[in-house]
């Protein structure tokens, strides 16, 4: 019996009206849900390590059911799902990269997929699939595609497929539909040498997908109450690391160094984190600015700006300091740009302020300094109008 890679796989659905004809018996719909069922039957048969989510679009992607490797809530999530509207496949490739993203910060993460069963369609004013794929492919991230109905000179899947090295099935009918899924379910057998397993060890990569750790005033109103009752009323701001308010390195308090596990909520000083994650053998993970939760091991960002700032220090500690007239601060400008505007890396951002990733339609500003992205609204509450990145005093257009 061969040997096979675990995956994650995210089925990504169209269910736009154009699956309701009938070209394939009794229709487009139906063909795809029974292939996919084939393939999650089969692949489930050979590995049971292997996970699915699945993702619909239509005018807007919506997740139907997150990574999870129980067939029945697989197959009861696919008979539910209903017809509508156009195809929006650049929005639900996206939303299908954000989902691998948080799968990738978790320990012993499995190697991620994304299949697209489509008739090739989508919505002209969306966000363009082949900018979705190239983003896809700076992740390492493959990209399958089951095309339905007749084939155009603008060929959207297979480019996609091509430009993340997946594979691409043209079918002409429910049985080649049928074959693809079964040729697609056995295709993760192991092959040594490969490069598959190394991704995660990427320094680069690393860095990428690591997640941003919260401050205090970030905190939703029900993490904070669960926090409350899980570690006492006072000790929800006490760093799991140095068991104090205080930070030992800067002395100030948590409010103004603490963070938090984006993933389980553990509390850390900034400062202490990066020391923790300093006395760590891995150097990949430390090349990269980056440490798993000593709690839960999903995949933190340290700041840039702190794993500096403590390098600094150590290097000047024996030099007397030298007190110093303050600068004159730093004055730039904040421009008006466009969602559609926005790079692959940047569209994927989130807004320092609010955590929240930045979304067509919406007003967006950037500072000039250090390109640090801002909503319009969030962007009024800077204190003094200071980027919270680069720390320049900013000044609308």
């Amino acid at each position: 019996m061969s040997e096979r890679t675990p995956e994650n796989i995210v089925i990504c659905i169209d269910t736009s009206r154009s699956m309701y004809r009938t070209d394939y018996q009794p229709n487009r719909m139906k063909c795809s849900i029974d292939a996919i069922k084939k393939l999650i039957s089969e692949r489930f048969a050979e590995d049971t390590s292997s996970a699915f989510a699945i993702i619909a679009f239509s005018d807007k992607p919506k997740k139907i059911i997150d990574f999870t490797n129980i067939k029945g809530q697989l197959f009861d999530a696919l008979d539910s799902l209903e017809l509508s509207g156009k195809s929006s496949m650049g929005e639900a490739l996206g939303l299908s990269i954000k989902l691998i993203i948080s799968e990738l910060r978790k320990i012993a993460a499995k190697i991620p997929r994304i299949l697209v069963i489509s008739d090739g369609n989508y919505t002209k004013m969306s966000i363009d699939p082949l900018k979705m794929a190239r983003l896809a492919q700076g992740l390492t991230i493959k990209i399958d595609s089951f095309r339905l109905g007749e084939l155009s000179t603008l060929n959207v899947l297979k480019r996609m497929s091509d430009i993340t090295g997946g594979n691409y099935y043209y079918n002409n009918d429910a049985q080649t539909l049928l074959q693809s899924a079964h040729d697609l379910a056995s295709s993760n057998v192991k092959t040594y040498g490969g490069g598959d397993s190394s991704l995660i060890e990427n320094p680069a990569f690393l860095r990428k997908i690591a997640a941003d750790l919260l401050r205090v005033q970030d905190l939703t109103k029900d993490q904070e109450q669960r926090l409350l009752q899980i570690r006492g009323l006072g000790d929800y701001k006490k760093c799991s690391i140095c068991f104090s308010d205080t930070n030992p390195y800067t002395k100030s308090s948590f409010y103004i160094s603490g963070r938090y596990c984006p993933n389980c909520q553990t509390p850390f000083h900034i400062h202490c984190l990066n020391s923790w994650a300093d006395a760590q053998k891995d150097k990949k993970m430390r090349l990269a600015g980056t440490v798993r939760c000593p709690h839960c091991y999903y995949l933190l960002k340290i700041p840039t700006e702190v794993s500096q700032a403590q390098k600094l220090t150590s290097l000047i500690k024996p030099r007397i300091k030298q007190k110093s007239a303050p600068e004159e601060p730093e004055i730039s400008h904040a421009d008006k740009v466009h969602f559609k505007d926005l790079d692959s890396d940047e569209m994927f951002n989130s807004c320092p302020v609010c955590n929240f990733i930045f979304e067509e339609g919406q007003e967006i500003l950037r500072c000039d300094n250090c390109k640090t992205l801002y909503h319009e609204k969030c962007f009024k509450d800077l204190r003094n109008n200071r980027c919270k990145n680069c720390g320049v005093k900013l000044h609308l257009y």
